[in-house]
């Protein structure tokens, strides 16, 4: 397997590359022309993460790269107008791959190109015997072994009422806090009890932790329901969040993302710097 480091599609998408020539770019894939383009306006579609072989792609993955062969085929047809278009993706050396990076040409076809695909005449065809449909059926999975639309649709549902809850979770913390901080500011102002005062802050930044935990579950789920509504490879009806992501565990700290969202910094940021500011002042002789 060849490293991420001496991958040339890599180096593309690290921004290593200053020669490249993006047309797009996602959150999965990219889409540049190759060194040597065989045709005019033959293009790449690239996934952003590296896998050596089809073979190792996730369906989500797999699924964003096809689609981006769609549009880029439309797009290449609406633009240049071309007599066809050839979608050609290799695996192996042996089958003309040379960068171990999987890719899908997309490849416009003129009457005068210099693009040859050579394919064996009927004197020279190799025949597929019956013996070989059996293995190549033999493993692959009977279609009632997949993942019905219904099964699909349950599952989502499931991971729903996951995302609900922790959004009402967030929204319930926020307003258990304000009697709190109400109470206790309200009480050490009056009483000039700047004890009060810290315990107000200390209040507020438990409740920060406690609500920024609930972010980050709430993005997990929805990375967990994203992966799901695309086919990706889980267990029926998974409900553990980490199997969409690259952890091999799922960490219920959050991180400084969660903690300086919009929907967490903005609101306790300022309430702590209140009660600080509090603590201070009567904590000041006079």
């Amino acid at each position: 397997m060849v490293s991420t480091a001496s991958c040339p599609f890599c180096a593309i998408i690290d921004g290593k590359d200053d020669s490249a020539q993006i047309v797009l770019r996602t959150d999965r894939i990219i889409v540049f022309p190759p060194l040597h383009p065989a045709t005019r306006g033959h293009l790449l579609v690239v996934p952003i993460k590296h896998s050596s072989d089809i073979a190792e792609m996730s369906s989500a993955d797999l699924h964003a790269v096809t689609d981006g062969v769609q549009r880029v085929r439309k797009a290449v047809a609406s633009a240049l107008g071309p007599s066809g278009v050839n979608i050609i993706q290799s695996n192996g050396e042996l089958a003309t791959q040379t960068v171990p990076h999987v890719h899908f040409h997309v490849v416009p076809r003129w009457a005068d190109d210099k693009m040859q695909l050579d394919w064996p005449s009927a004197e020279e065809s190799v025949p597929t015997t019956a013996q070989d449909l059996e293995d190549v059926r033999q493993i692959l999975p009977p279609q009632s072994a997949q993942v019905s639309p219904e099964d699909r649709r349950q599952h989502l549902s499931f991971i729903q009422a996951v995302i609900t809850r922790m959004a009402q979770a967030s929204a319930s913390a926020k307003t258990w806090l304000l009697p709190i901080v109400t109470a206790t500011f309200g009480f050490a102002f009056a009483q000039k009890e700047a004890v009060v005062a810290l315990l107000g802050v200390i209040a507020v930044l438990v409740f920060a932790l406690l609500d920024a935990n609930y972010l980050k579950q709430e993005r997990a789920f929805r990375n967990l329901y994203d992966k799901v509504a695309v086919g990706g490879d889980l267990p029926e009806f998974a409900m553990n969040p980490s199997l969409a992501g690259s952890e091999g565990k799922q960490n219920y700290w959050p991180d400084a993302k969660d903690i300086w969202s919009w929907s967490i910094a903005p609101f306790y940021l300022p309430l702590a710097l209140s009660g600080i500011g509090l603590c201070v002042w009567l904590s000041i002789p006079g």
